[in-house]
C-alpha cells in the first residue's frame, strides 16, 4: 500500500499494468514514482488498496486513458478494478478514439481515511447457502466462489461471526485469548424464507440469521415490561458483508439516535456519531485533540449505547447496550454514520483493508457489561505497581544537557523536589543518553560524555524513592553500532520490489523535523526480539524499573514490505496463523507495537522475576495491554483547547481497554503553558489514572529544550497550589490503588463519562452541555469531577446525574461552602477557584486516603528495595519517603435530615503494590447512619497483607456534618473535621 499522497496520477504506462516500452516488467518497475513514494505496478495497486490522503486536503485522483490498443486492454482490467464511477469515462475515449490520453478527476472529500479505490470495490457477498453438514456449535454457510460464513456462540451474549474464502484467510493474529470452546448451536431453518432462528442454552435474545441475498444477523430483545420486541443490532440488508481483492467492508445498521463510544484513543468530543477514523497509528506529534485523525493506537472496539428517548425527544426503555470488535491487526476504517449512500439505508460501515473477518458482537444490560466482556476475549489490564500511580516525572529537555552534562543536572532533581516539599513516585529519562555527537538517537546506547555513571544516577533515584524508566525505540539509523548486525541476522523488513533488500526510510533522529535514514526493526523476526530483549535486559541491568517503549507506531509506508512473522512457536498465546513470511499489511503494522511490549514485559521479568513488570507505551494494538501496564496520549501540544480536548480521549481510550491513561501535563510541544492553564491541566491530571508533567520546548536559542521544561515548581506565584494538588494525589493513593485493583479485577475504568451504567437513563446527561461537558467520574456513581477547562473560569454550572426517577440520593460539595444537593439537578455558580475544582462525592462514597507523601507500604522487603537493589531512604534515614502507617476513609453517608437513611457497604484492597504475585487484605465497609450519630463497621474480608498502618482506621465525615461515629475509641483534627477512630476486626 502507498501512502501520504496529496495528489495521484495513474498514467498511460502504469495503466499498461507495468510493461516497459519493450515488454520488460521489472525494468516499468524500477521506473514508476510518485510524489517521491514508489509504486512498483498499477498490478500493486488493487481495487482494495487503500491511499492515505494527508488531513485537511481535499486530494484529487487523475487517471490517464491513453488511446492506443495497450491502453484500451488497460482500460477493460481498469473498468473491471474500479467500477461505475470511471466506467462511462472510459467507453467515452474507447467511443471518440481520441488521440490525446482522457484525463479522470475525482475528488476524495474524506480526508480522514479512504480513498476512491476502496469505495468502489465493495463486492456482496451473495449465493450462501447452509452447509449440509452443520457444524455442532456454530450455524455455518458457504457459496461456490469458495467463501464460508459462520457464527457461533462463545456466551449467550458474545457472539463471533467469521467470513473466510479466496485471499481473505482469518486475521493472522487477532488477540483474542478466549479458551473456552463455542455453544452448542441449535438452528430452526424457514427453508422457503431462507431463514435460521438460532438458540443456545441461556439466550434471552432472539437470533436470526437471513440469506437471501448478503446474510443479515439479526438481534431482538424484549423491552422490560411489555411483550415488545427490538432491534438492538442487525445487518443491513443487501451490503452486510462485502469483499474487495484484499479485505472486506462490513454495513450495519446505524442506529442513528445511539451514542457511540469506544475505539480507544480518538479526538474529542465524546460522541463518535456522524464521523469517521482510521483505524492505525501515527506518529501525531503536536496534534489537534479536536481534528487530528489517526492518533496513536489501532482499536477497532466501537460501542453503541442506546438513549432513554427516541429522536422526537419522547421517553423510551433503555435496550441493551451492543459492541462489535473486529479482531484483525490489518489497518482499517470505521465510518460511524457519516457516509451515507441511500438506496443502501443507514449504516456504520468497517472497512478492512485485507484478510478475511473475525468479528465479535458483545451485548450487555450496561456499558460495563459490554467491556467486561471484551476483557474477558483480550485479557485484562494490567496491575499497575503503586509507585506508578503518584506523581510522575519528566521533561525531554531534561536529558538533553551537555552543559552541565545531564547526569549531574537530573541528580540534583530528587533534592529540588526535596527543597520545594513536592513529592515524586518516579522519572522518565528521555532518549537523550542514547545520543551520538550529532544528537542522533541510537537506541541501546549510552552517551558516556552525558552519563558517566548512568548506574550510580539510579541509585540516586532510588534513595529518594523515585523509580526509573529509561526510553527505548524500536529502530536503528544505519550508522547505529547493531545496524550491520541486525541486516546480517534478518531482522529488518525487507522490501519485494527492491530485490528484498532491507527497509530503508527516514526516521526521526533529533530535534524538530530531524530525520536520518534507517530501519525498523521487525519484531516479528526471532532475531529482532531476541536483539530488543537483550537490549532491554542490559538496560534492567542499570537499575531501572520499567521501560519506556516510545515512537513505536510501526508506520512504514507499503504494506508489501515483508516481516519474517517467526512466530509459529506462539500460535495459542498470539493467535498466529501461519508462521511464513508475509506482507506487513496482512499481519498488521502495529502487530510489531505488541511484541515490543512483550519483549519489554519479559526483560524486566527476568531481571526482576518477583516485581510488577511495568511497560509503558505510547502506541498499541488491542493486544499490547497484555503486557504494557499504562499508556498515554503521546506529544500534545499546550493550549486550552486541547487540553479540553484530552478529556474526552480520556474517556474513550478508558472504556476501550486503555485504563491506565493520561496525557503530558502542561502540553508536550508549544510553548509552556501560563501558570492558571498549567494549575488547571495539573488539577485534571490528578483525577486520573497516569499523572505525568511532561514537555519537549526547544526554541532557537536553546534547540535540546534543556532550559524550557513543565516543572512543577516553575511558577512561583502557584507552586503552593500545585504542591496541595499533588499532594493531595498522594492522601488518595489507597482510593486510586483500589481502582487500578478494579481494573485489572473486572476492567472498570477509573475515570467515566456522566451517563455511566444507572446514569444511562437520566436523559440530562444526554444534552450537549453535558455531553460535550468535561465533567466526569473518578470511581464510577463516586466522586464527579467538574473542572475549569476555561480562562479565569471562577464559577460554572454543574449537573449532578440521577440513576433513576426514584434516585433519592444527594451529592456533597466537598469544598466551601460545602452544600448538599439533591440528584438530578443543575447547580449554578459552583465555586472553581484557581485553588481547586470542583468535586461533589455521592451519598455513599467511601475514599480510603493516607499520607500526603510518597510511602513505603512495607517497612522491610520488596516494598522497600528497587531495581538497582538499593534501599529506599525514609525520613528519618535522610531521605524523602513515609512510611504507609496511617489509614482514614472519607465517608459520605445519608445526610442528617434524610427521611430514610440508607445502609451502604464498600471493600477496598490493600497490597505492596509491588509484588508480581500480591498477597492482599480486603477492608470492608458497612455504614448506616440516623439524625444523631453514623456507624461505621470495618471487617477484614482477606488478610493475607498486614498493611503498616495495623487495624486503627479513621473516620472522616463530611464537612460540615457534626454527627458523632458510634463506638469511636478515639478522635483528632483532620483537615479542620473531626476523625473517629475505630478498629478493622479480624486484621
Amino acid at each position: 500500500m502507498v501512502r501520504d499522497f496529496t495528489a495521484l496520477k495513474v498514467s498511460r504506462t502504469l495503466l499498461r499494468l507495468g510493461r516497459g516500452a519493450s515488454g520488460d516488467r521489472s525494468a516499468s518497475k524500477r521506473r514508476n514514482g510518485i510524489a517521491g513514494g514508489k509504486l512498483a505496478s498499477a498490478r500493486n495497486v488493487r481495487a482494495g488498496d487503500r491511499l492515505r490522503v494527508s488531513a485537511y486536503v481535499c486530494a484529487s485522483v487523475c487517471m490517464t486513458f491513453g488511446p492506443d490498443s495497450r491502453d484500451q486492454q488497460a482500460s477493460c482490467e481498469a473498468r473491471e478494478h474500479y467500477g461505475p464511477l470511471i466506467r462511462p469515462l472510459l467507453l467515452a475515449a474507447k467511443s471518440f478514439r481520441m488521440k490525446q490520453p482522457l484525463r479522470i478527476f475525482c475528488v476524495l472529500r474524506d480526508s480522514d481515511t479512504h480513498s476512491i479505490f476502496n469505495m468502489l470495490v465493495e463486492r456482496p457477498l451473495t449465493n450462501l447457502t447452509p452447509v449440509s453438514q452443520q457444524p455442532a456449535d456454530a450455524f455455518k454457510l458457504s457459496n461456490s466462489q469458495g467463501f464460508e460464513w459462520s457464527l457461533s456462540f462463545l456466551t449467550p451474549t458474545l457472539l463471533k461471526i467469521v467470513v473466510v474464502g479466496p485471499n481473505h484467510p482469518l486475521p493472522q493474529q487477532s488477540n483474542v485469548q478466549w479458551n473456552n470452546k463455542p455453544l452448542a448451536v441449535s438452528a430452526k431453518i424457514d427453508a422457503a424464507a431462507k431463514k435460521a432462528f438460532l438458540s443456545v442454552e441461556g439466550l434471552t435474545r432472539e437470533v436470526t440469521v437471513q440469506w437471501d441475498d448478503t446474510p443479515l444477523v439479526d438481534v431482538y430483545e424484549t423491552v422490560h415490561g411489555s411483550n415488545e420486541k427490538v432491534l438492538i443490532f442487525g445487518d443491513s440488508p443487501h451490503k452486510s458483508y462485502c469483499y474487495s481483492d484484499n479485505g472486506f467492508t462490513r454495513h450495519t445498521r446505524f442506529q442513528m439516535n445511539n451514542l457511540h463510544v469506544g475505539l480507544g484513543e480518538k479526538a474529542a468530543p465524546l460522541d463518535l456519531t456522524r464521523r469517521s477514523f482510521s483505524i492505525t497509528g501515527s506518529d501525531s506529534a503536536s496534534y489537534d485533540a479536536y481534528l487530528t485523525d489517526p492518533l496513536y493506537k489501532h482499536t477497532p472496539f466501537l460501542m453503541s449505547l442506546p438513549k432513554p428517548f427516541d429522536a422526537e425527544g419522547n421517553r423510551q426503555p433503555l435496550t441493551s447496550v451492543v459492541g462489535i470488535y473486529s479482531a484483525s491487526n490489518s489497518d482499517a476504517n470505521w465510518d460511524v454514520g457519516r457516509y451515507i449512500d441511500e438506496p443502501w439505508g443507514i449504516f456504520k460501515k468497517h472497512t478492512q483493508d485485507y484478510g478475511g473477518l473475525e468479528e465479535y458482537i458483545l451485548i450487555g444490560e450496561q456499558a460495563q457489561q459490554v467491556v467486561t466482556q471484551f476483557s474477558d476475549l483480550v485479557g485484562r489490564p494490567q496491575l499497575v505497581p503503586r509507585d506508578w500511580l503518584g506523581y510522575l516525572a519528566s521533561g525531554m529537555g531534561l536529558g538533553e544537557s551537555d552543559e552541565p552534562i545531564a547526569q549531574e543536572l537530573l541528580s540534583g532533581f530528587p533534592g529540588t523536589c526535596k527543597h520545594h516539599d513536592i513529592p515524586c513516585s518516579a522519572i522518565h529519562l528521555s532518549s537523550g543518553y542514547t545520543v551520538d555527537n550529532d544528537g542522533n538517537r541510537l537506541v541501546f546506547t549510552m552517551n558516556k560524555r552525558r552519563y558517566p555513571d548512568f548506574a550510580e544516577m539510579v541509585k540516586t533515584f532510588h534513595k529518594a524513592g523515585i523509580r526509573v524508566t529509561p526510553n527505548i525505540k524500536p529502530y536503528v539509523m544505519q550508522r547505529h553500532p547493531h545496524y550491520q548486525k541486525l541486516h546480517d541476522a534478518g531482522a529488518l523488513f525487507t522490501d519485494p520490489n527492491n530485490d528484498n533488500k532491507p527497509v530503508v526510510t527516514r526516521i526521526w533522529s533529533s530535534g524538530i523535523g530531524c530525520t536520518e535514514l534507517g530501519s525498523w526493526v521487525d519484531m516479528t523476526s526471532k532475531a529482532g526480539r531476541e536483539w530488543w530483549r537483550q537490549g532491554a535486559l542490559e538496560l534492567c541491568k542499570l537499575g531501572v524499573d520499567s521501560l519506556w517503549n516510545d515512537n513505536n507506531e510501526y508506520f512504514l509506508f507499503d504494506d508489501a514490505y515483508i516481516c519474517k512473522n517467526e512466530l509459529a512457536d506462539d500460535s495459542k498465546s498470539d493467535g498466529n496463523r501461519t508462521g511464513k513470511p508475509t506482507p506487513i499489511g496482512h499481519l498488521g503494522r502495529m502487530t510489531n507495537t505488541e511484541l515490543m511490549a512483550r519483549e519489554s514485559y519479559h526483560a524486566l521479568a527476568t531481571q526482576h522475576p518477583d516485581r510488577r513488570p511495568f511497560v509503558l507505551t505510547r502506541s498499541a494494538n488491542v493486544g499490547t495491554q497484555k503486557w504494557a501496564a499504562s499508556t498515554w496520549s503521546g506529544d500534545n501540544r499546550t493550549s486550552w483547547h486541547n487540553l479540553r480536548g484530552s478529556i474526552a480521549m480520556n474517556l474513550n481510550a478508558q472504556m476501550s481497554l486503555l485504563q491506565s491513561y493520561g496525557n503530558d501535563i502542561g502540553g508536550f510541544a508549544g510553548p509552556l503553558p501560563s501558570p492558571e492553564l498549567f494549575v488547571r491541566w495539573i488539577q485534571s491530571g490528578v483525577t486520573q489514572p497516569r499523572f505525568c508533567i511532561h514537555s519537549f520546548k526547544p526554541c532557537k536559542e536553546d534547540p535540546t529544550g534543556v532550559k524550557l521544561n513543565n516543572l512543577p515548581w516553575m511558577y512561583p506565584e502557584v507552586v503552593d497550589i500545585i504542591r496541595t494538588t499533588i499532594k493531595r494525589r498522594y492522601e488518595m493513593l489507597p482510593y486510586i490503588n483500589n481502582l487500578n485493583w478494579r481494573s485489572h479485577l473486572a476492567a472498570e475504568p477509573m475515570n467515566t463519562w456522566l451517563g455511566w451504567g444507572e446514569f444511562a437513563a437520566d436523559p440530562e446527561v444526554y444534552q450537549k452541555e453535558v455531553l460535550e461537558g468535561f465533567d466526569y467520574w473518578v470511581g464510577h456513581g463516586q466522586l464527579l469531577v467538574a473542572g475549569a477547562y476555561h480562562e479565569n473560569e471562577l464559577t460554572r454550572r454543574v449537573y449532578l446525574p440521577a440513576a433513576g426517577k426514584e434516585d433519592t440520593k444527594v451529592y456533597y460539595d466537598t469544598h466551601a461552602p460545602f452544600g448538599v444537593y439533591k440528584a438530578g439537578q443543575w447547580v449554578d455558580n459552583v465555586s472553581t477557584p484557581l485553588a481547586h475544582f470542583a468535586v461533589f462525592a455521592r451519598e455513599g462514597t467511601v475514599i480510603p486516603v493516607g499520607l500526603p507523601k510518597n510511602t513505603l507500604t512495607q517497612s522491610e522487603g520488596i516494598a522497600t528495595l528497587t531495581g538497582s537493589g538499593t534501599k529506599v531512604l525514609t525520613e528519618e534515614e535522610g531521605g524523602q519517603c513515609a512510611h504507609d502507617d496511617w489509614r482514614g476513609v472519607e465517608i459520605f453517608p445519608s445526610p442528617a435530615d434524610a427521611s430514610s437513611p440508607a445502609k451502604y457497604t464498600y471493600t477496598w484492597i490493600e497490597d505492596d503494590g509491588v509484588s508480581a504475585k500480591p498477597v492482599t487484605a480486603e477492608i470492608k465497609l458497612e455504614i448506616s447512619s440516623n439524625k444523631d450519630e453514623v456507624s461505621v463497621k470495618a471487617t477484614a474480608a482477606k488478610n493475607g497483607f498486614a498493611p503498616l498502618w495495623g487495624n486503627t482506621l479513621w473516620v472522616i465525615l463530611p464537612r460540615p456534618d457534626v454527627r458523632k461515629v458510634q463506638g469511636a475509641s478515639m478522635t483528632m483534627m483532620y483537615k479542620g473535621q473531626t476523625a473517629y477512630a475505630i478498629t478493622v476486626a479480624g486484621l
